[in-house]
């Protein structure tokens, strides 16, 4: 798995970072006029082919760089202002990654039942009670990694990929008072229990390359019940609950988005 020390970030017009080159570039500050340093984004959106060749090679690189590479999103189609241009990121705020398994127990659903006479607000998963069995696998290379879509070049400084939305004081899931450092707890957990690496990040979506798939039955379930805590929008706006836990068995990534 992809470890390192949070590296340095470079300069807006740095031409290149561990041996790779790089596309023309801007420095992405937290909290408009706060001026705080975040991440390094390219200021054009990237063909898909390039950027998934940028995102190999800064990922091999990552171990002695310590800035991970990321596919960015904007708000609006082909369009990186928001967040990235316009500080709607927290910054790093110094508080301790949690337990997953809290983080999950008190993330989206929670307040779904608030009602018991309310049948629309039943969950349409069961809550997490404990966590996904691990599946064994080898992990993810650099060579191995892929977006499969357009988008700008993203460096963050984190010490590991799952670290990326703490690092930034990410805001996508603020509606679910899902914090930076919540998303780092479940993706380290889904890092060292299904090897998956985070290799997307919009203004509200997160994309996931999976390493291992479920294959038990305790395994699906369980990871379903975890997918919907974390992002219930996946399932209340889009797949039933048996097509989506048909697709954890097959899917490559996971998306996720909040409304």
């Amino acid at each position: 798995m992809f470890r390192a020390t949070p590296g340095k970030l470079p300069a807006a017009d740095t031409a290149e970072v561990g041996g790779v080159a790089l596309p023309a570039g801007r420095l992405v500050t937290a909290e408009e006029g706060d001026g705080t340093v975040v991440a390094w984004i390219s200021t054009e959106m990237l063909a898909a082919d390039r950027l998934d060749g940028l995102v190999r090679e800064l990922a091999a690189a990552f171990p002695r760089t310590g800035l991970w590479p990321l596919q960015a999103k904007g708000l609006e189609d082909d369009d990186l202002a928001r967040p990235w241009g316009d500080g709607e990121l927290e910054g790093p705020s110094g508080r301790e990654v949690p337990d997953a398994l809290a983080a999950l127990t008190r993330a989206g659903v929670d307040g779904a039942t608030d009602d018991p006479d309310d049948e629309e607000d039943e969950p349409s998963v069961p809550p997490v009670t404990t966590l996904a069995p691990a599946v064994p696998g080898a992990d993810l290379g650099a060579g191995s990694l892929a977006t499969g879509g357009d988008g700008g070049l993203l460096l963050v400084p984190v010490a590991r990929p799952a670290d990326v939305p703490a690092a930034l004081g990410w805001m996508g899931a603020v509606n679910y008072d899902i914090s930076g450092e919540d998303h780092a707890a479940v993706l380290r957990s889904w890092e060292d229990r299904f090897g998956a690496v985070l290799v997307g990040i919009g203004f509200d979506t997160l994309l996931v390359q999976v390493g291992h798939l479920p294959e038990s039955a305790e395994q699906i379930d369980g990871l379903l019940r975890e997918h919907y805590a974390y992002c219930p929008d996946n399932i209340d706006q889009g797949l039933s609950a048996d097509d989506y836990r048909a697709g954890l068995t097959e899917w490559t990534h996971w998306s996720f988005w909040w409304d």
